[in-house]
C-alpha cells in the first residue's frame, strides 16, 4: 500500500508478517510490550504458558520462556529499558528484573516485588492490569477493585498510602471482596506530569480505570469507567468520577447510555497527541444480541464528560484493544475477534462507514493487543510497523497505514565559493551574495551562520522556516586585517543530514588607506528590544601625511551614534572616536554597519548585536465557566494558558485558588521558557447546590492576574442531601440553642420519593414546623428541614440527620457537628472582706471549663459601693482549662487627703467655741461634751476613722469634693459571660 491508498480500498499486497518463529504453533498472548529503541526485542505474557521474550536484539529465532505458570501483563520501562516487569502468577504478582535482555528465569523466582501483601490482599482479575506511568516510568499503576500507584521496582513502603482511590463499588472493606467489589479490567494515564513529591501522587495527572463486565467481575458497575483528573492529590479516600454515566451524544438508539450491555471495558487509551490527556478512547468486549446492544468503540474529547459512539460499521464482535496511530491522531486501529480494523477519520466516525479490515494473512484468531514501532523499517525504505498479538496464534506485524519514506530537508549553497577583489587593510568590501536553497522534501530551519577569517555577513536565513524549494540569502563582506591572501569558510547550520553546509571565501589584503577604522567589527551582547546597550568605540585614524576631510559617520538601523569627537578634518597621525550603541527594534541577531566617507574613499565597520524580547505573561482566558456539576464530584479540567512571547524565561510563576470550590494543577512549574506556553488545569468540585464563584490568582515576576471562576453545583442523580459534607454549627452554650441551619433534600430521580422518616441524633433537633418534606417528594423537586444545635455538654458534639426513603440507597445521611460551651465560676477563698474606707478588698475566684471548650469569658461587677472600683484580672481569659481569677475592689478612690489649711479652720473654731455654748448645760456636763467635740475635730483634721490615706497627686482640694466610700455592708455580684452563658458569685464587703 502506498501513502495515497486508504483503508477503504485495501491493497492485498499488504500482508501481516509472522513473528512467531520459535514461539510455537499455539501462543495465547495476553499482553506484550517492546523495547523503545530495539523493536526486535519483545516481551510477551502467554496466559497459562508463562512469559517469553525474544532472545536477541537483531533477530527473532527463539522465544525462550523466562517465567513459568500464569503469564499476564508485562512491561518494559521505556526510559530505562533494562528494567523488565512480568506477572508471575494469577492476581497481583509482579516481579521486576533490571538486566534487560539478559533477564532469565532465575531473575523471576522468589516472592514477587509487588504482590498481595503490597496491595492490602485485594482480589483482582486473574490477569491483573498494570502499567508503568508514561510521565514517570519508575512508578507503576495497578488495578484491583481500586487503583494503586507507587515505586515499580520496590515493594518497600507498600501498601502504606499507595492506594489512590476508594473501592469503586460495594462495601469499603479492608480488602476487595471478589463477590461484591467490581474489579478493574483496564488502565490508562494521560495529561501532564503532576510534579508531586509523594510517590503515590507522582506521574500523570489524569488516570482512567475501566471495570470488568457485569458477568466477569464488574458486579453492579459492570463496564463502567472511572477517572481522576487531579491524581497529584489522590489518596485512599479519593472518590473518582464515574464517567460511564456521561451522555453519549449520538446514540439515541441506546437512550444515550454508555455501554448499555455492561460488558468489559477491554482497553482505554489516552491519545498521546493530546497533551492534556482529555482525548480518550475505550473499547467494549461484547456481542450484541439477546436484547443487549454492544457499541464497540467510544471516543471522548473532554475526559469522559461526554462520549460519541464511533463503532460505525465495525462487525458485531468484541473489541479488545485500540491504538492511536503515532503519526496521525485521526488514524485509529482496533483489535477485534475478527481481525484488525482501521479508520482515518476517528474524529468524525459517527455515522458513515469509516472502518475497514486492515491487511491480509492474519490468522483467524482474536486479536487481543496492538502496539506500534515507529522507528522500525518496513523493508521498502519506509519506517513504522504495527504489531498485533493474537489469542492462540502469536504476534504479527504489518506497516502502519502512515508508514512513509523519511522526509528530510537538504541544503544547497550557490555558489560554493566567493572570491573578493583586493581590499585595503581595515576596510570593508562590497557584499557578495550566497544563496541557500532547500532542495529536500521537508521544511528547512537554519539555526545559525558562522564565518572564519577576515569576513563578516548579514542574512535573512536564521529563524524563518524555509519551505521546500525556497531560498534565503547570505551577504558576505571581506574585511582584511593583514596584507596578502586571506581565506575563510562560511558554515550554515540547519536540520539536515550532517547538520551543515559550507562555502569557501578568499581575498587579498592590500596596503591600508590613509584613513583606517579600529576595530572594523563590533559585537554586542543580548539587549532588550527598545533599550540601548552600553556604547562601544571605533577609532578613526589618519595614517597619511596630509590632513584628511571627513564626512559625518552613518550607522544603519538598530544602531545609534552616542558620541562623536571627529570634526570635518583630521590631521595627519591624529585619531578621533565614534561611540556606537546597539538599540534593537526587533529580536534576533541583527547586522549593521558604520560608514564614514573621507578624502580617501569610504570606510566601513561591521556591527552585530542580538535583540532580546523581555518575557511576557499573556493569560487566556480570564474567566472560566463550568457546566452544571454534581456536588462532591470533580469536573473535567479546563485550561488557563500562560504564554511567554519573549526571548527570556518568565520566572516566579505560581497559581493558587483564592476562593471558591475549585482546584488547580500548575503544569507550568515556576518558570516558562521564551516563545512557549503552558497550562494551569482548573477543576470545579462543588460542595453546595447553586451558583458558585471563585478566583484563580496566577502570579509571576511582573504581576498577579485574576481568572474568575463560575460554576453551578447540582444534586447527583437520585436522592441527595445538601450540603454534601459535614454541617457545622457555631460554638453554643450548654442549655442554649444555636441559630438554625437549613438542609435540602433533592429528588433528581424519575419517580416520587416516598419518605419514611427523617431523624436527627445527638444534641441536634429539627425546628418545629420547619420540615417541608412531608411523606412524598415529587421527581425534580426539593424540600428543606431546619436544624438547631442545643449542646447538653461542653466540648465537641456530633450527630447526624438521616432520611429513610425508597431510593436505591434506602437512606441518606449528613454528619452534624458543633461545640458545646460551659464553665463554672466559684470562689477560691473567703467571700467576705472587712476594710476601712480607702482600702482594697481582694477576692480569689476559680474559672473552670473542660479541655477543648473554645471561646473567652468577659466579666462585669454589679452592686459596687459608692466611690469604689471593681477590677477583674484577667479580664477576658480563654476557656478550656482551670485558672485563678482575682477580683479587686478599691474603695474611696475619689477621696483626698486633707491637710490643715485655712479651709478647715471652721472645724477648729467649732471645737473651741462649743464649750462656751454648752456652759448652760452645767459645768461638768458641758466640759465633757466640749472635750468630745474637740477630739473629734482633731481626728477629722488628722483623718478620723482611718489608719491610712489614699495618696493624691496634689495637696489642694478639688473643686467639687467627693465623699469616701460610706461605711456599711455591701453584697457585690461578679458575673462571667460567654456565648450567652452567665455564671455569677456573690461577695460580701464590710466598710468600717
Amino acid at each position: 500500500m502506498n501513502q495515497q491508498q486508504t483503508p477503504c480500498s485495501p491493497d492485498d499486497s499488504i500482508h501481516f508478517q509472522n513473528l512467531n518463529s520459535g514461539l510455537g504453533s499455539i501462543a495465547e498472548v495476553m499482553s506484550f510490550t517492546q523495547h523503545p529503541t530495539d523493536p526486535l526485542t519483545l516481551l510477551a505474557g502467554l496466559g497459562a504458558n508463562g512469559t517469553v521474550a525474544t532472545g536477541t536484539a537483531t533477530t527473532m529465532p527463539t522465544w525462550p520462556q523466562i517465567v513459568a505458570g500464569e503469564g499476564g501483563t508485562v512491561a518494559i520501562d521505556q526510559n530505562s529499558p533494562q528494567k523488565w516487569y512480568v506477572s508471575t502468577e494469577a492476581g497481583v504478582s509482579i516481579r521486576a528484573c533490571g538486566n534487560g535482555n539478559a533477564c532469565a528465569a532465575a531473575d523471576f523466582t522468589g516472592a514477587p516485588t509487588i504482590g498481595y501483601g503490597q496491595t492490602a490482599n485485594d482480589t483482582s482479575l486473574i490477569e491483573t492490569p498494570f502499567l508503568l506511568d508514561p510521565t514517570l516510568t519508575t512508578d507503576i499503576v495497578i488495578g484491583t477493585c481500586r487503583v494503586w500507584r507507587g515505586l515499580a521496582d520496590s515493594g518497600l513502603g507498600w501498601p502504606g498510602s499507595n492506594a489512590i482511590s476508594t473501592m469503586f463499588g460495594g462495601p469499603q472493606n479492608t480488602a476487595c471482596n471478589g463477590a461484591s467489589n467490581p474489579v478493574v479490567r483496564s488502565l490508562a494515564a494521560g495529561g501532564p506530569a503532576s510534579g508531586a513529591v509523594a510517590v503515590q501522587n507522582s506521574g500523570s495527572t489524569i488516570l482512567y480505570a475501566g471495570l470488568a463486565g457485569s458477568l466477569d467481575g464488574g458486579a453492579n458497575l459492570g463496564g463502567h469507567i472511572f477517572a481522576n483528573f487531579a491524581a497529584a492529590t489522590a489518596n485512599s479516600s479519593t472518590s473518582w468520577i464515574d464517567i460511564a454515566k456521561s451522555f453519549v451524544t449520538n446514540d439515541a438508539a441506546d437512550a444515550h447510555v454508555f455501554n448499555p450491555g455492561g460488558f468489559d471495558i477491554s482497553s482505554i487509551v489516552s491519545d498521546p497527541h493530546d497533551a492534556t490527556g482529555m482525548t480518550v478512547y475505550a473499547t467494549v468486549k461484547g456481542f450484541a444480541g439477546n436484547g443487549l446492544n454492544a457499541p464497540h468503540v467510544y471516543q471522548s474529547s473532554n475526559g469522559g464528560g461526554s462520549w460519541i459512539n464511533i463503532s460505525s460499521n465495525l462487525p458485531n464482535m468484541p473489541a479488545n484493544a485500540v491504538l492511536v496511530d503515532p503519526n496521525d491522531g485521526n488514524t485509529l486501529y482496533v483489535a477485534m475477534d475478527s481481525g484488525v480494523y482501521v479508520t482515518t477519520a476517528a474524529g468524525t466516525c459517527t455515522s458513515s462507514n469509516c472502518w475497514s479490515l486492515y491487511g491480509t494473512s492474519l490468522p483467524n484468531s482474536p486479536v487481543v493487543e496492538l502496539a506500534s514501532a515507529v522507528g522500525m523499517t518496513t523493508g521498502d525504505g519506509r519506517t513504522g510497523e504495527l504489531r498485533a498479538a493474537t489469542y492462540g496464534r502469536g504476534i504479527w506485524q504489518i506497516p502502519l497505514l502512515t508508514a512513509a519514506y523519511p522526509a528530510a530537508p537538504e541544503m544547497t549553497l550557490n555558489p560554493v565559493s566567493l572570491n573578493y577583489s583586493p581590499q585595503a587593510i581595515s576596510t570593508s568590501s562590497l557584499a557578495q551574495t550566497l544563496s541557500v536553497t532547500n532542495t529536500g522534501n521537508a521544511a528547512l530551519t537554519i539555526t545559525h551562520v558562522t564565518l572564519t577569517g577576515d569576513f563578516n555577513e548579514t542574512d535573512n536565513c536564521v529563524g524563518p522556516v524555509i519551505a521546500v524549494g525556497a531560498s534565503c540569502v547570505i551577504r558576505a563582506m571581506f574585511l582584511p586585517s593583514a596584507l596578502g591572501t586571506r581565506v575563510g569558510v562560511v558554515t550554515v547550520y540547519g536540520n539536515v543530514a550532517g547538520g551543515q553546509a559550507t562555502a569557501s571565501l578568499s581575498g587579498t589584503g592590500t596596503t591600508a588607506a590613509a584613513i583606517i577604522l579600529n576595530p572594523i567589527t563590533l559585537t554586542y551582547a543580548g539587549t532588550n528590544v527598545g533599550t540601548a546597550s552600553t556604547a562601544q568605540n571605533i577609532t578613526i585614524s589618519n595614517m597619511g601625511g596630509v590632513t584628511a576631510t571627513l564626512q559625518t559617520p552613518i550607522v544603519t538601523t538598530n544602531f545609534v551614534i552616542t558620541a562623536n569627537t571627529c570634526g570635518p578634518t583630521l590631521a595627519s597621525n591624529v585619531g578621533c572616536t565614534v561611540s556606537v550603541a546597539f538599540n534593537p527594534t526587533t529580536s534576533g541577531t541583527l547586522k549593521g554597519s558604520l560608514s564614514i566617507s573621507d578624502s580617501s574613499g569610504m570606510q566601513t565597520a561591521s556591527l552585530t548585536g542580538v535583540g532580546v524580547l523581555p518575557a511576557t505573561d499573556t493569560l487566556t482566558p480570564i474567566s472560566l465557566t463550568y457546566s452544571a456539576q454534581q456536588i462532591g464530584t470533580l469536573s473535567a479540567p479546563q485550561q488557563v494558558i500562560l504564554t511567554n512571547m519573549g526571548d527570556t524565561s518568565l520566572m516566579l510563576i505560581a497559581g493558587q485558588i483564592n476562593s471558591g470550590d475549585f482546584t488547580v494543577v500548575n503544569s507550568c512549574g515556576n518558570s516558562l521558557n521564551g516563545h512557549s506556553s503552558c497550562s494551569l488545569l482548573v477543576t470545579f468540585v462543588p460542595k453546595s447546590l447553586g451558583l458558585e464563584t471563585g478566583e484563580l490568582i496566577v502570579s509571576d515576576q511582573y504581576r498577579s492576574q485574576i481568572v474568575t471562576l463560575n460554576g453551578t453545583g447540582v444534586a447527583p442523580p437520585g436522592v441527595s442531601l445538601s450540603p454534601s459534607s459535614t454541617l457545622t454549627f457555631a460554638p453554643t452554650g450548654v442549655g442554649l440553642t444555636a441559630t438554625a441551619q437549613t438542609v435540602t433534600l433533592t429528588n433528581n430521580g424519575g419517580l416520587p420519593l416516598l419518605i419514611q422518616s427523617i431523624t436527627v441524633s445527638g444534641d441536634f433537633a429539627i425546628v418545629s414546623g420547619s420540615n417541608t418534606c412531608g411523606t412524598s417528594l415529587p421527581a425534580g423537586s426539593a424540600c428543606t428541614v431546619q436544624l438547631i444545635f442545643a449542646p447538653s455538654a461542653p466540648a465537641a458534639r456530633t450527630g447526624s440527620i438521616t432520611v429513610v426513603d425508597n431510593a436505591t440507597s434506602l437512606s441518606q445521611s449528613l454528619q452534624l457537628t458543633g461545640t458545646g460551651v460551659d464553665f463554672s465560676l466559684t470562689t477560691n477563698g473567703s467571700t467576705s472582706q472587712t476594710i476601712s474606707a480607702g482600702y482594697e478588698a481582694v477576692y480569689p475566684l476559680l474559672l473552670s471549663s473542660a479541655a477543648g471548650v473554645p471561646g473567652t469569658v468577659s466579666f462585669t461587677c454589679t452592686s459596687v459601693p459608692t466611690n469604689a472600683v471593681c477590677v477583674v484580672n484577667p479580664s477576658a481569659p480563654s476557656l478550656g482549662s482551670t485558672m485563678p481569677i482575682t477580683v479587686t475592689l478599691t474603695t474611696s478612690v475619689a477621696s483626698l487627703q486633707k491637710p490643715l489649711l485655712p479651709g478647715i479652720q471652721p472645724l477648729v473654731w467649732l471645737a473651741l467655741l462649743l464649750p462656751l455654748g454648752l456652759l448652760r448645760l452645767g459645768q461638768h456636763r458641758a466640759w465633757q461634751l466640749s472635750v468630745i467635740v474637740m477630739m473629734c475635730s482633731i481626728m477629722l483634721i488628722a483623718g478620723c476613722g482611718t489608719s491610712r490615706l489614699i495618696p493624691q497627686a496634689s495637696n489642694t482640694l478639688p473643686v467639687t469634693p467627693v465623699a469616701p466610700t460610706p461605711s456599711g455592708v455591701y453584697t457585690l455580684v461578679v458575673t462571667g459571660s460567654s456565648v450567652g452563658l452567665a455564671r455569677s458569685v456573690q461577695l460580701t464587703l464590710i466598710v468600717e
